[in-house]
């Protein structure tokens, strides 16, 4: 655990500066936006970017200082920035599926080596650097284990990096979608994989360390296919309501638009730091009478109404943040090394004021981003080509399914 330098601030102070200078970034570059589609790459590289902000500042708060009044409220929604990932990831393989039907094969060539190949290099990198530096050392179980992504911990302080138990999560979703996908009726696709992944989670067969973290985050997945599905716009006709959506984002007077905004942001901080079984009583009385567990059920629950409401902000809203997509094009590796670099190869926190250190590591994080990705990206590329084996296949029609593909 990491002791906070305050210097002359206090740390409602330092807070508040922290929020400040991150606020001001986020607003100073406003652009108004002008998008065709609901939900464009440019929306979605924000919402990533939010979710990575939200998973990295709670594990500054929450894990490396042990302080959970530092940085407050910027670090109680790890979780939403979780849930937001899982989401999505849902929400674009699903809509990828909908316009396009590929070989089983090619769906898993594509997707694990745009995970495995800045995995490897990472964990590559952490294996040595540990070794070397730190004198500490792993198992070769251990270290073979997790270049095939199995990662049953999440320990901060014995695994080599405790939030790559989210890798190993994700990848049983990568590998019952393509198998189970329906083309006419992704939603019930999306209801087998959330009744699947919270079979696993709660009946926990293998007896993981890390399964308290899988109960919390077992319908995101599911919520992004079901959303893909329903503002799915088709080549022919037309989407009621993604067209109704759009509508009332382009058209809507800001009498009408900007209440619904703020309503949807005063709900999403409300759940978010109201998250707890502790905070919602009566219903914690009912989920108990039931035989249910009240703290994984009120987690999750307020997890994902938080996700949504501002999934329906971003949906709705006419401007652009560049900072959030900024952080969004290198947020898969921002995850991939923040932990390790923070917890144990610490330069910031140690030698400079609490309200800097963050904002040193933020910059930080987003150019070594820029550099795995610059460096990890033309390998995925170069490894694709050579693994292509099977040409890709026009678009098949939902009506017209078969078992070998998706």
């Amino acid at each position: 655990m990491i002791e906070l330098s305050f210097g002359v601030l206090d740390r409602a102070d330092t807070n508040f500066v922290v929020i400040a200078i991150l606020l001001g970034a986020l607003l100073v570059p406003l652009r108004v936006a002008h998008h065709a589609q609901l939900l464009p790459a440019s929306v979605t590289e924000e919402l990533k970017g939010l979710a990575i902000l939200s998973i990295v500042l709670a594990h500054i708060s929450y894990m490396l200082v042990a302080d959970k009044q530092y940085l407050f409220p910027l670090s109680i929604a790890a979780g939403v920035g979780v849930d937001v990932f899982l989401f999505l990831s849902g929400f674009g393989l699903t809509a990828g599926l909908m316009k396009e039907r590929i070989a089983l094969i090619e769906f898993y060539r594509r997707r694990l080596i745009k995970v495995f190949i800045p995995l490897w290099l990472v964990l590559l990198l952490l294996f040595a650097a540990d070794a070397l530096l730190l004198h500490r050392y792993y198992s070769l179980s251990y270290m073979l284990r997790s270049m095939l992504g199995w990662f049953p911990d999440a320990s901060g302080t014995d695994d080599v990096n405790s939030p790559f138990w989210y890798i190993t999560w994700l990848l049983m979703f990568y590998l019952l979608l393509p198998v189970l996908f329906s083309g006419r009726r992704p939603w019930l696709t999306a209801i087998l994989l959330a009744v699947i992944a919270n079979a696993v989670a709660i009946a926990d067969p293998f007896h993981l360390q890390v399964t308290w973290l899988y109960r919390l985050h077992t319908c995101a997945f599911s919520l992004g296919m079901i959303a893909a599905w329903a503002i799915h716009e088709p080549e022919q006709g037309c989407n009621r309501v993604a067209l109704k959506l759009k509508q009332f984002r382009n058209d809507a007077a800001p009498s009408l638009r900007y209440p619904l905004l703020v309503v949807m942001l005063l709900l999403a901080g409300y759940c978010a730091a109201h998250n707890t079984a502790a905070s919602w009583p009566v219903l914690s009385s009912a989920l108990h009478a039931m035989s249910v567990d009240e703290n994984v059920f009120i987690n999750q629950a307020t997890s994902l109404i938080t996700m949504s409401a501002l999934l329906l902000v971003f949906l709705l809203k006419r401007v652009e943040f560049s900072m959030l997509q900024l952080f969004g094009v290198y947020s898969f590796e921002i995850y991939l090394i923040h932990w390790p670099l923070m917890s144990r190869y610490d330069v910031f926190f140690h030698d400079t004021p609490a309200w800097l250190a963050p904002l040193l590591w933020l910059g930080a994080l987003i150019a070594l981003g820029w550099l795995l990705q610059k460096e990890t990206a033309p390998l995925g590329r170069r490894l694709a080509r050579r693994t292509a084996m099977y040409e890709r296949r026009p678009a098949i029609s939902g009506n017209h399914e078969s078992p070998h593909r998706y």
